[in-house]
This record gives C-alpha cells, sequence and structure tokens, in this order.
C-alpha cells in the first residue's frame, strides 16, 4: 500500500483523450472537392469560400478528370473529399465507390451532396453510408404547409425547414433564427446503423413523390421519416454529411419567409447551417483532442 500515493500521482499526469470544443482552425488539411459542372465553383462560392478563410485548401476537379485520384504510392492526398457531383455515372482516373468508401474507412471525411438527377453511383455511396434516398428517380420532398414563401409558389418543392438537431456540437452555439431554404429529394436513414443521425428534418407534413404527377398510391417516404440532412459519425472518428439538395449550399437563397409564418428573414439560414456543419465534418468543433488530466 505504501505504493499507492506514487500509483495515483502517475496516473494524474497521463494525457487521455476528451472531448475539445476548440475554435482553433486546422491547418494543413487538403480537401477534394469533385464538379460534373465547373459552374458550380462560382455558383457555391460563398461555401467554399468560408472553407478556404478557415484554413482548409481546396483542390478543384471535374468528376470525369482522367487524373483524378484520392491516393499515390499508397499514401492519401487529402483529409477530406467533397462531392457536388450529382449526375456522375463514373468518376475519371481511379476514383469509384470502393476508391471512396475505402477513403473513409481510413479515417477521413466526407459530404455527399446530390438533387433530383442523382446518378445511381451516387445513391449506391449514400447507401453505403447509411441512408436510402427514394427510389423514385422522379420523386422530390413536397410540402404543402412549410414551403417557402415567394411570388410564384409553384409545386411547393421550395421548401423552408427549421426542424435542426438540437447540438451545439454539431450546429454550434449561436441559434440559427432563420429557416433553411431546400429544394431537392429526401433519405430514410438506415435502422441498422446506428451511427447516423438526422440533422436537418422534413415536417410532418411533407411527402416524397413525383412533382409533376397525381398521386395513384400512398407515397413510401412521409414526414418525419424523411431526412434531408443527415451526418455520420464512424467508430474511426470519419465524419460524413449527406445531403439531397446541392443548392442548399448555393449563393442563390436570401430572404427567406415559411408559409404560415409572419416572420420574414432578409437572408435565409442556408449560410450559417452549411457553415457550421462543415466545421463539425472537418474536425474544427467537437473533435477527440489529447489533453492533460488534472484533478
Amino acid at each position: 500500500m505504501a505504493n499507492l500515493p506514487m500509483f495515483l500521482t502517475l496516473i494524474s499526469l497521463l494525457p487521455f483523450l476528451c472531448y475539445s470544443f476548440s475554435p482553433e482552425n486546422p491547418t494543413d488539411r487538403r480537401i477534394l472537392v469533385v464538379l460534373d459542372d465547373i459552374g458550380l465553383k462560382s455558383s457555391h462560392s460563398i461555401f467554399f469560400k468560408s472553407l478556404q478563410t478557415r484554413g482548409l485548401e481546396l483542390d478543384f476537379k471535374l468528376a470525369d478528370d482522367p487524373k483524378i485520384s484520392l491516393q499515390r504510392y499508397g499514401q492519401y492526398l487529402y483529409d477530406g473529399l467533397i462531392l457536388f457531383s450529382p449526375t456522375t455515372e463514373r468518376f475519371g482516373g481511379s476514383l469509384d465507390l470502393g476508391a471512396i468508401l475505402d477513403f473513409v474507412d481510413s479515417g477521413h471525411d466526407l459530404i455527399i451532396t446530390t438533387d433530383a438527377s442523382a446518378s445511381g453511383l451516387i445513391r449506391s455511396i449514400a447507401t453505403d453510408c447509411g441512408v436510402d434516398f427514394d427510389e423514385d428517380p422522379s420523386a422530390m420532398v413536397i410540402d404543402h404547409t412549410s414551403y417557402a414563401v415567394s411570388d410564384t409558389e409553384g409545386d411547393h418543392t421550395l421548401i423552408a425547414s427549421d426542424d435542426f438537431i438540437q447540438s451545439d456540437v454539431i450546429l454550434g452555439s449561436t441559434t440559427i433564427e432563420a429557416p433553411v431554404l431546400y429544394k431537392g429529394i429526401g433519405h430514410s436513414l438506415n435502422s441498422a446503423n446506428s451511427l447516423v443521425l438526422k440533422v436537418l428534418s422534413a415536417s410532418p407534413s411533407a411527402y416524397s413523390a413525383d412533382p409533376n404527377s397525381k398521386l395513384s398510391s400512398p407515397p413510401l417516404l412521409t414526414g418525419l421519416a424523411i431526412s434531408l440532412v443527415s451526418v455520420v459519425q464512424a467508430r474511426n472518428n470519419a465524419r460524413i454529411m449527406i445531403s439531397g439538395s446541392l443548392e442548399m449550399f448555393s449563393n442563390r437563397y436570401s430572404g427567406a419567409q415559411k408559409a404560415g409564418s409572419s416572420n420574414r428573414y432578409e437572408k435565409s439560414g442556408n449560410e450559417q447551417f452549411v457553415t457550421e456543419l462543415s466545421k463539425w465534418i472537418f474536425h474544427e468543433r467537437g473533435h477527440l483532442k489529447v489533453g492533460d488530466f488534472t484533478t
């Protein structure tokens, strides 16, 4: 028992893993951004600029670039991958489904975005990450109650969602006041994957269907079962974001008003939402960090 105080002292000096919500920006982090249209570089420039100003180095490649690759000589060239290529059926170079899954399995981060033109390849990547998009290729999320008010209301496929995950770790401590404007497709979470979380959900009145056709049968994906944006925290610490709306990241949405609400916002919640969520995805917040234990 005489050695017990010394043993406890040694234990107290050991570093351990703890949650650290550090505002420090990562350095020397390279992100591969794969586009199916070079115009996305300008139409989504606000999002890309927010990443660059936080110290991330972006390497833009077209999806069919024959030299595209995640690694060289067995070493990964990037820390993260952003897929802004919803229509791509086949990537160029050595990038394919297997390479992307190996990248994530090696602890790297991934953002997948798509829309109503989602290819089979993009759907397969999302499925392997734990979510399933509506199988109907013509389906979009429709909401006749929580749609975005505009001069031309149309088919109510531009929805206004403010059903955010309640987590300062994932979305930051500053409340997102304005709704996020979302136009795209919905997905459900794979019940067998306990690591997937909804970050932005549809309202109880939403459903997934072809907006250009009358419903002949009840839609399979409805209400709170619809996730608009989901994330995965893998056991190897890799993080994944899955969004069914590429437009959500664009520069186009300014003012926002939700149907049935008298609140009119000069700016939608889109920029704040995707910025804060990307901070979590790329480990700028809520990451494990070695620290010293003190009593």
